[in-house]
């Protein structure tokens, strides 16, 4: 499995710090892993109570046009479209109250390769 994480892709980060080039979604797409789609599975099941068929998990990238399904409408990436940012870390208000409840809790430590 290694391997797979070291040949995906540069790193990648979403707007909101989330390093998707160590995200399962995201490295079963890019290696066409069902071993990995299986993994996220789990964790989407186990961790935030969704039922996903393999074939939903599918990911380009959370700067792509072709995102995951949980992904689309993200808040963060909205934001920053609206203030014409290229990250959350560029605004002014960085971290605002609800990005530093969500970087607690998620960016980088759910659905992410060791």
């Amino acid at each position: 499995m290694i391997g797979l994480y070291e040949g995906a892709i540069k790193r990648e980060l979403c707007f909101c710090g989330h390093d998707c080039s160590r995200c399962f979604t995201y490295l079963a797409t890019v290696n066409n892993s069902d071993e990995l789609r299986l993994k996220a599975q789990k964790f989407y099941h186990d961790e935030l109570g969704y039922d996903l068929p393999l074939k939903e998990i599918h990911c380009q990238g959370g700067r792509s046009s072709d995102l995951f399904k949980l992904c689309r409408g993200c808040p963060w990436m909205i934001c920053c479209e609206e203030r014409g940012l290229n990250a959350c870390s560029e605004c002014v208000e960085y971290p605002c109250r609800p990005l530093a409840d969500y970087i607690n809790k998620y960016v980088d430590k759910c659905n992410q390769m060791e």
